[in-house]
């Protein structure tokens, strides 16, 4: 990891984590809100001041220019002219000495291993999942909530609301999430309005994830059928990502980043025994670092890498 100090931000939709770091030293880290997809309704400019805003709360920066390198979430439909703006918007706040924008799945990748060839699958509020080997990259879901994120904190909070309303249904359900989701939301025939009036549903959605998971961790039998589906549905798109560049018995390395993974022991310990049972020859190993670490790294590389997917805009 070069000494050189750079500017790192994994940029997710359930929230902003930005860090000042040199070398293996983490100098300063700040949190903001999560920056909603790049369309119509969102500007360059508007996710250029959620990013800025987050960098600001750093503290004073050195006084050279720094690199800086930002993972993004729900990024990679970006027009070109949008991410050219937000770069351009970033450099201008910050006069950084240049600027790369990344899939959140890269730095995560880097982080966990390095400039190594394997697997990287990150769980939050969402999931991304993406191989590397040697220049061949592989995706996996990361398709947002309403169509994918398999395993991640909005797919188990939703989940467990999906038990809690049939629970009050009479549909079957569980009684134990019925009682979280009321302790969290307010009466169960008023939650349905009350996420779908939330500023960010998907995240407000994903916020009952704690919850299922602390009743799974007490026992609760639905709530650890959920948690155990979770890690189950993450070690199927890491296995995915794998049969994409490696042939059945060659030996791939998975790692994980995301707090669904690195927190929840429940959903890491099913996420590593179904990675053994679909896939031999495959070692799931903890993260060397994580994706603030992965994106200061980048930062630094950016320049001299080839042409990669992965990085949606870096300044020239």
């Amino acid at each position: 990891m070069p000494e050189a100090a750079a500017l790192a931000v994994d940029a997710g939709q359930g929230g902003v984590r930005a860090a000042l770091v040199a070398g293996d030293r983490t100098l300063a880290t700040a949190v903001g809100a999560g920056v909603a997809r790049l369309g119509a309704a969102v500007s360059a400019a508007d996710v250029a001041a959620q990013l800025v805003t987050a960098i600001r709360r750093l503290g004073p920066l050195p006084a050279e220019r720094l690199p800086l390198a930002v993972g993004l979430s729900g990024f990679e439909a970006a027009d070109r002219d949008e991410l050219a703006a937000l770069a351009g918007a970033l450099a201008e706040a910050l006069g950084v000495e240049r600027t790369v924008l990344a899939t959140d799945g890269l730095p995560a990748l880097i982080g966990a291993l390095g400039t190594a060839d394997g697997v990287i699958v990150a769980a939050g509020t969402g999931t991304a999942c993406l191989g590397r080997r040697g220049d061949r990259f592989a995706k996996v879901d990361g398709w947002g909530s309403l169509l994918g994120d398999a395993g991640s904190g909005f797919w188990i909070g939703r989940a467990g609301l999906d038990q809690a309303l049939r629970r009050f249904d009479g549909r079957g359900g569980a009684d134990g999430l019925m009682r979280a989701a009321e302790r969290r939301f307010g009466p169960v025939d008023e939650l349905a309005d009350r996420v779908a009036r939330d500023p960010r549903p998907a995240r407000a959605v994903a916020g009952f994830a704690p919850d299922v998971l602390a009743l799974a961790a007490g026992g609760d039998p639905q709530a650890g059928t959920i948690v155990a589906a979770a890690g189950r549905a993450l070690a199927e798109s890491a296995c995915a990502a794998a049969a994409r560049l490696y042939a059945v018995d060659e030996p791939v390395v998975v790692s994980y980043a995301g707090g669904i993974l690195t927190r929840a022991t429940a959903v890491r310990g099913a996420f590593v025994d179904a990675v053994a049972a679909r896939r031999a020859n495959t070692e799931v190993r903890p993260p060397r670092a994580g994706p603030l670490q992965g994106a200061a790294l980048l930062a630094h590389i950016a320049p001299d890498l080839p042409a990669d997917p992965c990085v949606l805009w870096r300044s020239r």
